[in-house]
């Protein structure tokens, strides 16, 4: 709070060119520094276009935090206000771009939250920081902003006197010393802005008032004022000035040139010049070579790319955590974030890039997709699936060639039972993949029919969900009810007991018609990005066909192996089974699941493997990582 406003209470007015508060004008260049006349200097504008357009270029994204996965989540009221468009009048990206000018420039940027009836972000309005005051509600402490908007300025602010709560007011600080607003780069480093505002001025004037050639004008004797005036006039008119300079040199009355040099005065200014561009590099963490200052070399490697990494790394990612942190306030979940991708700055060459694709394939954390997506090419029948070098095993493990071979399933007793594989069920996994597959090409000529009807419709005004989750939970019931059956009356009769499978049937149709929500969503979510880049009959027909064959096939082989747990879950505690114990048949597990083998519950009690608990192998309690490639199974014991 600035020293007036302590002493006598009353409100500061802060026109345009005045400075955050622990700041200051004055230097010992005697230049009046304020943050319009430092983007007067290169070095200085040059520096923050940089950082802002670079900043604004990445693409920004909303994601969610679902157990260890990280899943775009668009259906945020925010995710389009952060990620497209701010307002009506203004893209996401320039709204990045403002911020960070303000940032960088005055050490504060302020983005107004534009609120619907419901209380949803509707709009963010970036408001000029000349316009912002910070203030304290002395009875609770909590902070207001008073917004007085300058005459070239427009917000909807509905706030009675502009008074506007910290929930509706973005504040984007730059790095302080624990005030209410961030400390202004240019305010604080203003000594050497003055000096290279000074260094400006003074090259200015020295081309200005040059006198090329440069030298000495001499002659014999003493001249009278008026020679003097008359050859002084005449060497002004005819060589002072930059466009003036070489020209030919007329002597008269016996007048001798003498030609000087730079003064050293002039060549160490100079000097001073180019050492303050690179100091204001410093100031704001970039690279001098990023703003055309080539003499001195970088300590950040011989390449583009390691430099650009450099770059991104210590200049860029300091002030875009600043922006993801402060946008989390308008995002009301800790599962919920922003995040801005700077992968657009980091690519290398060809070769570089291939090579670095081809060891994430070999060790198995990309997939054929996932690295196509990342050249913008798309997906293929089969390209989701992860490879895994054959000798990697967990640390202190004996090679693969040593583990034990796969067990051959014992002779069951009276008094146990197992679960079968996914292996042991073959023909459910053909029906299964079959109906999924129908379901998908039937549902893809409806869609290609709506889109010859309404080729300019959303995806969401194209598919029906609801007549779709209604048609695929049939088909998903139908096929669950079978399953169980056969499984639950196996293990029960293992056991000694029988199964009734009308018991199960309230389960399997709330499961049926929560897997079908899932699926139908998730094909909308991925004609909806299929619109973004062509909503021709064609290319639709072949996003449903890719789903048709690799996505029914994947989704065959998880329902059949939750239900067929889940039915043999089912028999074994209607045929009083008491407990059940996790048994691995993987001879090269996952380490959560070695760990857990042999581990015995109570019927009705959970499992807990690794930091997640389920009842079964491929229950969906477990998560995806603790799911996917699972072959374990359960034991039942009476």
């Amino acid at each position: 709070m600035p020293l007036v406003r302590r002493l006598f209470g009353g409100r500061q007015e802060r026109g345009r060119k005045s400075l955050p508060p622990l700041t200051g004008s004055s230097t010992a260049a005697d230049v009046r520094v304020t943050p319009e006349r430092a983007l007067q200097v290169s070095a200085v504008y040059s520096c923050i276009r940089v950082l802002a357009e670079t900043g604004s270029m990445l693409p920004p994204g909303v994601f969610q935090r679902q157990g260890a996965s990280r899943v775009p989540f668009e259906e945020h009221p925010a995710a389009p206000l952060l990620t497209r468009q701010a307002n009506p009048g203004l893209p996401a990206g320039e709204l990045w771009a403002q911020v960070l000018g303000w940032m960088l420039l005055r050490g504060n940027a302020a983005v107004y939250v534009e609120r619907s009836g419901g209380g949803m972000p509707a709009g963010l309005w970036p408001i000029a920081w000349t316009s912002v005051e910070p203030r304290r509600v002395p009875e609770t402490g909590e902070t207001v902003y008073k917004i007085t908007l300058a005459d070239d300025e427009w917000a909807p602010i509905r706030e009675e006197g502009g008074l506007v709560r910290a929930e509706n007011l973005l504040h984007f600080r730059s790095f302080g010393l624990g005030g209410p607003e961030g400390l202004s780069p240019i305010g604080m480093a203003r000594q050497a802005v003055g000096t290279g505002y000074a260094a400006t001025a003074y090259i200015g004037g020295f081309f200005a008032r040059d006198a090329s050639p440069g030298g000495v004008v001499s002659v014999e004797g003493k001249l009278n004022d008026a020679q003097y005036e008359r050859l002084t006039r005449q060497w002004r008119d005819l060589h002072e000035g930059f466009d003036n300079a070489h020209r030919l040199a007329v002597l008269e009355g016996g007048a001798k040139w003498e030609k000087t040099t730079l003064s050293p005065a002039d060549a160490q200014f100079l000097e001073v010049y180019k050492l303050t561009r690179s100091e204001i590099a410093g100031i704001f963490g970039v690279p001098p070579h990023m703003i055309g200052d080539v003499e001195r070399s970088t300590s950040w490697g011989s390449g583009i790319e390691q430099q650009s990494l450099g770059y991104v790394i210590y200049s860029l990612m300091p002030w875009l955590t600043r922006l993801e942190r402060t946008a989390a306030q308008l995002l009301g979940d800790p599962g919920v974030y922003l995040k801005f991708n700077p992968d657009a700055l980091l690519r290398g060459d060809i070769t570089q890039r291939f090579t670095a694709y081809a060891q994430a394939r070999q060790w198995g954390w990309m997939s054929v997709n996932e690295i196509r997506a990342k050249e913008d090419e798309p997906p293929i029948a089969g390209g989701d699936e992860y490879l895994q070098p054959l000798n990697m095993v967990p640390a202190g493990s004996p090679a693969p060639t040593q583990q034990r071979a796969l067990p051959r399933r014992p002779h069951q007793r009276a008094d146990t039972a197992e679960s079968p594989s996914v292996e042991e069920l073959p023909a459910w996994v053909t029906r299964h993949h079959e109906q999924i597959a129908e379901f998908f090409a039937a549902q893809s000529e409806r869609v290609l029919a709506e889109l010859n009807l309404r080729p300019g419709a959303t995806a969401e005004e194209i598919i029906n969900e609801a007549a779709e989750n209604e048609e695929l939970t049939a088909i998903l019931l139908q096929l669950a009810r079978g399953l169980v059956a056969e499984v639950g009356a196996q293990t029960a009769a293992t056991l000694g007991g029988a199964f009734a499978a009308e018991q199960t049937l309230a389960v399997l149709a709330a499961g049926a018609a929560a897997t079908a929500a899932n699926i139908n969503a998730t094909t909308v979510r991925e004609l909806a990005h299929q619109f973004t880049v062509s909503n021709a009959p064609a290319d639709v027909a072949e996003m449903f066909g890719r789903m048709t064959e690799a996505r029914a096939r994947v989704l065959a082989q998880a329902r059949v192996n939750y239900l067929s747990n889940l039915g043999a879950h089912e028999g074994a505690k209607q045929a009083g089974a008491r407990t059940k114990t996790w048994r691995v048949w993987d001879p090269n597990p996952r380490p959560t699941h070695a760990e857990a083998d042999g581990q015995t519950v109570g019927l009705r009690e959970k499992f807990t493997i690794g930091t997640h608990q389920g009842r079964w192998p491929h229950d969906y309690l477990l998560g995806v990582d603790e799911i996917a490639g699972c072959t374990c199974r359960l034991q039942f014991n009476l």
